[in-house]
């Protein structure tokens, strides 16, 4: 990815320095680019074969030409050995830059030049005279030019007859070979460049001003963008040496690739081992494996020069071909559904999200941007995620009203883990990753809108009168600036976070109105539901405008949007988003084959529409969505270039896909204390054990120990939970008295847990291990015995599956009392995982700063 310098760049970088450029006519052209980098109104007339010097009075940088093709001059020898300024008693300045440029003459002129060997000889000379070692370096950046490539079918004869493809080729292999162990560097990405753009010369050999300024760049890359500040995003990655990381991202990489494996390990195979206090359960150490071993992918991809970076070109025929194919997909993926589906169900706003999520890569990778017709229904894209937030979020409080802590955390949870991960990983900021900021902040006001007075959220009057309260609301704070500067200054007092409020302004201004229409549309769809509106006599009729409007409402919405400018539109977005979106959604919705009928392409996609925007920054897209990855070394020309796309695409979506289901359990895990469920088994297995329990007194009857048969089945236990000991033994104890208090129908006989009476059964089938069951848990007590007698018991439901996970202080081992205080019991509290969170942030933005 390379850094376009212009003026401003480019004097800081050459400042007070001097550039030197000797050679042929090539040379003089590229010296006339490098001129205008700082005097863009430089002159370039003047005798062709004559010395030429410049120099910028506000900077001081001064940049000579030597005409010299065959380099035998005394003004080449004496720049060559810097003695006639020794002769004269000048000090001259080092050169920032030293560029030779030769090998054409000889070729043209062979008959008097000497021709290739000649050439050969001479820069074998030059090569060893610029790179030999000397008290005053030649120069601190030294170059000899490629022999530049030719367009032979616009070469005139002469030309055409001396200036042989095989010949040019033949040098550029010899100056590879001289200069391989040498510190001077021949740009031979000139070629490359020139090799692709041979339309843009007259003559076949001279290019065009455009080519050759971006010769220059690439010079200028190589030379300045290790003076560039390395901050994400990442524009530039040309010449560029990656920063090191701070202490907080070589905190995350140690957690990733130290502190996981280590628990995997000992969960595994020492879970007895008091070390094991240390880590989650081996189930959820697997989940949060998985999404560790994708932060790290992200980080090598994309923060180091494991893979080249690319710019983006937008050219129609790509994002066509692209759109063609997605369109492709999704057809021949349609699947209809056995049932009639509701309005916005979840197969098809799954669908939604997916189709609309690949236009949006697919805007990314092919540079859009640029383009108005094709950036103004994006933010309409947008927009529509927004809208499903207002609408999905208002039904579920206005239909369950469950405004609990764990539903709030959970969803913020899930929104931001990965976006949060990312962020201090790869050094960049929370705001970066905009989509997950600005739907938690939206799901934040509509939570906060519904749970104000929600004990009157079935009054009409009330509940339209609050939405509307709370978009004037929104939109007042959003546009008066001094709310959102405020705000963000608190932010970077308390936290030392460094979020720029006119762009979050800009995020938020954009998108605001259309969260609210989707909770009014939820409103008036729940409203219609409950009078049954398709029943009512003049609904067809009704069916008929809406349709009709929906169609003239989304025709009129292309040929407006098509008709602005990026900037102009993002006046009227905010206002007019909403017509193509409900447009969308009545037409979407217009008849039972369109209602019932989805992609399973689009819906797989969308299941992990918010994995796919965030990881996208990084393994699909390059230098935070400013380029694209580039995997394969190799990729030049257009067929590896698509197989390039291929296998990167491939590699992103199952990341995006594998990492959705991962983080969906941790994010439940860390709030709810809930294991993941056990892949690939539909039921728990059924274990049944003969328990004696030493632990209360009147669990024994005439010394004869209470039989408990233990279900291996259905009861859950928080990670957390287990991990502090608070279903060990005491708590055991507490559920065994509680079932022998419970009436008769929760004492089952052996006859019906086997369903056959009077035939003896072993009380013991299955396995409980040492693990399960390890023997330091001296009041649990396993009777092993086929034999052993058979009396009445408690049936005590526990998931062993989850037990056999338990480690030291788990359910089987621990002898502690619940009541102990851990970090872990600490976190158990809504308000101290408030705390810890904050904390940790806190620590880790200063630690940032």
């Amino acid at each position: 990815m390379l850094q376009t310098y212009d003026v401003q760049q480019t004097t800081s970088c050459l400042r007070g320095t001097r550039i030197v450029v000797l050679g042929d006519s090539t040379a003089r052209q590229f010296y006339y680019s490098m001129v205008k980098k700082v005097l863009p109104d430089a002159s370039t007339e003047g005798d062709r074969h004559s010395n030429i010097h410049f120099q910028d009075p506000a900077s001081g940088t001064t940049f000579e030409f030597y005409w010299d093709p065959v380099l035998n001059s005394t003004k080449t020898l004496s720049l060559l050995s810097g003695s006639g300024d020794r002769v004269l008693g000048r000090e001259v300045q080092t050169p920032s830059i030293f560029l030779v440029g030769t090998g054409l003459w000889f070729l043209r002129y062979s008959e008097w030049s000497g021709g290739i060997e000649q050439w050969k000889q001479l820069m074998k000379k030059l090569i060893r005279q610029m790179d030999s070692p000397r008290l005053e370096p030649l120069a601190q950046n030294l170059f000899i030019s490629p022999i530049p490539a030719v367009n032979t079918e616009k070469l005139s004869m002469e030309r055409l007859r001396t200036l042989l493809p095989k010949d040019i080729k033949d040098m550029n292999n010899f100056l590879k070979e001289a200069t391989k162990e040498s510190s001077i560097s021949v740009p031979f990405s000139w070629n490359k460049m020139t090799e692709t753009a041979a339309s843009e010369t007259n003559d076949g050999l001279h290019y065009a001003e455009a080519v050759v300024s971006m010769e220059a760049d690439i010079l200028l890359n190589f030379v300045c963008n290790k003076k560039l500040p390395k901050v994400a995003p990442m524009h530039t990655t040309c010449c560029y040496d990656y920063p090191s990381n701070h202490w907080f991202q070589t905190l995350m990489l140690a957690v990733f690739l130290v502190w996981l494996p280590a628990g995997y390990i000992i969960q595994s195979g020492y879970r007895q081992h008091a070390s094991s206090r240390l880590f989650p359960s081996l189930a959820i150490i697997k989940s949060l494996i998985v999404v560790a071993a994708a932060v790290v992918y992200i980080y090598f991809a994309d923060r180091t020069s494991l893979f080249f970076k690319g710019n983006k070109v937008f050219t129609w025929t790509s994002f066509s071909s692209l759109i063609i194919l997605s369109v492709l997909a999704g057809f021949i993926t349609l699947k209809k559904s056995e049932k009639d589906q509701a309005v916005l169900s979840r197969d098809q706003t799954d669908e939604w999200k997916g189709w609309m999520q690949i236009v949006i890569l697919i805007y990314h990778y092919t540079g859009a941007s640029s383009v108005s017709a094709i950036y103004n229904p994006v933010r309409m894209l947008v927009a529509s995620y927004l809208f499903m937030t207002g609408f999905g979020h208002f039904v579920f409080y206005y239909k369950k009203a469950d405004f609990g802590f764990s539903r709030v955390a959970s969803i913020l949870t899930r929104l931001n883990l990965l976006t949060i991960l990312l962020a201090y990983t790869m050094n960049t900021t929370y705001l970066a990753y905009y989509f997950a900021p600005l739907v938690s902040f939206f799901y934040l006001i509509i939570y906060g809108m519904m749970y104000i007075g929600h004990s009157h959220n079935h009054k009409p009057l009330f509940i339209v009168s609050k939405i509307l309260i709370t978009a004037v609301t929104t939109v007042s704070a959003i546009n008066t600036p001094s709310v959102l500067d405020k705000a963000f200054a608190l932010l970077h007092f308390v936290f030392g976070v460094a979020w720029s409020a006119k762009e979050w302004r800009f995020r938020l201004q954009l998108d605001v109105w259309i969260v609210f229409v989707g909770a009014l549309f939820a409103y008036g769809f729940i409203k219609a539901q409950e009078i049954s509106i398709t029943t009512h006599p003049r609904w067809n009729t009704i069916q008929e405008i809406t349709i009709t409007a929906s169609i003239i409402g989304l025709a009129g919405y292309f040929l407006f949007e098509v008709s602005m400018q990026k900037f102009e539109y993002n006046h009227w977005h905010p206002y007019i988003s909403w017509i193509p979106i409900l447009s969308f959604v009545v037409l979407r919705n217009s008849t039972a084959p369109l209602r019932n009928t989805v992609s399973t392409f689009y819906t797989f996609i969308g299941k992990c529409s918010l994995e796919t925007f965030i990881c996208q920054f990084h393994i699909w897209l390059a230098g935070d969505t400013k380029g694209i990855l580039i995997i394969l070394p190799w990729a030049e020309g257009t067929v590896a270039w698509n197989l390039n796309l291929v296998l990167s695409t491939f590699l992103f979506i199952t990341i995006a896909h594998v990492l959705s289901g991962a983080t969906a359990e941790v994010a439940d895990w860390l709030i709810t204390g809930r294991e993941p469920k056990p892949k690939g088994q539909s039921a728990l297995p059924t274990t049944f054990a003969k328990l004696n329990t030493s632990l209360v007194s009147t669990e024994r009857e005439n010394g004869v120990s209470t039989p408990v048969t233990i279900k291996r089945q259905s009861v859950p236990v928080s990670p957390i939970s287990t991990s502090v000991g608070t279903v060990g033994p005491y708590n055991l104890k507490s559920l065994m008295e509680a079932s022998l208090e419970m009436e008769t129908t929760s004492i089952k006989s052996d006859a019906e847990i086997y369903n056959q009476e009077g035939e003896d059964k072993p009380h013991y089938k299955g396995v409980v291990d040492s693990e399960q069951c390890p023997t330091n848990s001296s009041p649990v007590i396993v009777d092993n015995s086929p034999h052993a007698r058979r009396t009445e018991g408690v049936v005590l439901q526990i998931d062993t599956n989850n037990a056999s996970r338990f480690r030291s202080g788990g359910a089987m081992d621990s002898a502690r009392s619940p009541s102990g205080v851990t970090l872990k019991s600490i976190w158990a509290q809504p308000i101290w995982k408030i705390t810890i969170f904050l904390t940790v942030i806190w620590l880790l933005n200063y630690g940032s700063t």
